[in-house]
């Protein structure tokens, strides 16, 4: 009989400094650390799984471009990490580089290189703990395939497949390699996903476990699917999730199993002392640099969803629109990246808003194909989250018949749009990237130039001079 400890995580999403509630210090990548090591000192034979997303979320991942973060991982030393899709927020060329940075394997079955047929990172490892064999094999969602940016060359030349296809490719490949005692899928896919995945698994795959990221999922227990237990751990670094598995070597079986999501605060850890330095030193670097004010604002405008019109999303359309002097900017619901932005803004406040250093383009239409454009953005599927939900500056005024789910009127300038005129429309990189999808548009139906090779020093320039800024209508999206 042989007793294993899996421990992991999943989106830290650059949670690294820990929080104090009632005195006490509580979550933090430095007590994540502690307590993983503290567990490897009392428990002989220990792995520690990291499932996605360690990137964006963090000023410091941001200004760094995850090669910090990368820095924060080697000290905490996981033993296997699965892509997530913040991983390639950077580029997907940068997360090759990041790899080659990585003291730890970094498994992905589901991401190919399209002419290839070949993966672009290693798509299961085995690990030896106590002579048992445990294979890990890693699986991303395909939701990020429409939101890789950056590169266009490596969005063509990269796809990432079907789930369960893939599983089943690794599955048979597998056939001809030494046998796992133990199998876990290490998913960055959701707690839906995972559920359905669950479902579809074939008894003779041997599937044990399936450890999960993506949706955030706080649980209390495992969720059993197919026979199959499904775990997830929240989010950030305050929490851990915990496995203990006892294997029958007799009977080539679990025996025993129990999972627990535990707090991680300074009554079970203790820091990790590389880590605290690490940090102080990023910390006082980041003051240095950003702690300058750029602006205010006449108080907090917030960001409370992701498919609807929100003060703080109509004030960086207007904001955006401002800075690049187009008559009309369109930005994505999830381009900024905050909750809640100002009164005072300083360039700390302004990276973490804009993280992603976009390119900037003016797309050139007349009034009747700007009209057009605007009922595509907001059809049906917009409000209820099937597609990003794209928001306009405040030079546009919509009437939207909310029981028929369309819109009534469009208003430019107070007039409707004039089909003898042309009319200028901002949008970042992102919404470039994504056209057709986005706004109905073809690449080569409108004339489109750039404006910017980046979004946030211009805009940084902007409030500087001016000094201030004020969101001037909520409201530009009426419900009729």
């Amino acid at each position: 009989m042989t007793h294993l400890t899996l421990l992991h995580s999943n989106d830290i999403h650059g949670a690294f400094e820990a929080k104090i509630e009632n005195g006490q210090k509580k979550g933090g990548i430095s007590l994540l650390s502690g307590f993983v090591q503290k567990t490897k000192r009392e428990e002989e034979n220990v792995i520690y799984a990291l499932a996605g997303d360690l990137f964006m979320g963090s000023i410091i991942d941001t200004e760094y471009r995850g090669l910090s973060t990368i820095r924060f991982a080697n000290a905490l030393s996981p033993d296997v990490f699965c892509v997530g899709n913040h991983e390639v927020d950077y580029g997907l060329s940068h997360l090759l580089f990041l790899e080659k940075c990585a003291d730890f394997p970094i498994i992905c079955a589901n991401m190919a290189v399209r002419e290839l047929n070949r993966t672009l990172f290693r798509p299961w490892i085995d690990i030896e703990r106590g002579g048992l064999r445990v294979r890990f094999i890693g699986l991303l969602t395909e939701s990020i395939t429409g939101k890789i940016q950056q590169e266009s060359l490596i969005d063509r030349e990269v796809s990432v497949r079907d789930v369960y296809k893939e599983l089943s490719r690794v599955m048979k490949s597998l056939r001809h390699e030494k046998p796992a005692d133990l199998t876990v899928l290490l998913t960055h896919i959701g707690i839906a996903e995972d559920r359905i995945l669950a479902g579809k698994l074939l008894p003779e795959w041997g599937i044990d476990l399936i450890v999960g990221g993506h949706s955030h999922t706080l649980m209390e227990q495992p969720e059993i699917v197919n026979g199959v237990p499904i775990v997830q751990a929240g989010s950030g670094s305050s929490r851990i999730g915990r496995a203990d598995i006892d294997f029958d070597e007799a009977t080539g079986r679990i025996s025993a199993f129990s999972w627990q999501c535990l707090p991680i605060d300074e009554t079970n850890s203790e820091p990790d002392d590389l880590l605290e330095f690490y940090q102080e030193r990023y910390r006082r670097e980041m003051d240095l640099k950003y702690e300058k004010k750029l602006a205010d604002l006449p108080r907090a405008y917030v960001h409370n969803g992701f498919h609807r019109e929100t003060e703080m999303l109509d004030l960086f359309t207007d904001l955006y629109r401002e800075t690049f002097g187009t008559d009309i900017f369109l930005l994505s619901s999830n381009g900024v990246r905050v909750r809640s932005f100002g009164p005072e803004v300083t360039r700390k406040d302004l990276l973490m808003a804009l993280p992603y250093d976009n390119e900037v383009f003016q797309i050139t239409m007349d009034g009747e194909r700007l009209s057009e454009m605007i009922s595509y953005m907001l059809r049906k599927e917009s409000w209820e989250g099937v597609n990003i939900f794209i928001l306009f500056s405040g030079a546009m005024q919509i009437e939207f018949d909310e029981t028929g789910r369309f819109v009534k009127t469009v208003r430019i300038y107070g007039k409707e749009p004039d089909p003898r005129r042309n009319y200028t429309v901002g949008i970042t990189s992102y919404v470039r990237k994504n056209l057709q999808a986005f706004l109905g548009i073809s690449e080569e139906e409108l004339p489109i130039v750039k404006l910017s090779e980046s979004d946030r020093p211009k805009i940084e320039e902007f409030l500087l001079s001016k000094g201030s800024f004020e969101l001037q209508n909520f409201g530009r999206i009426v419900m009729v």
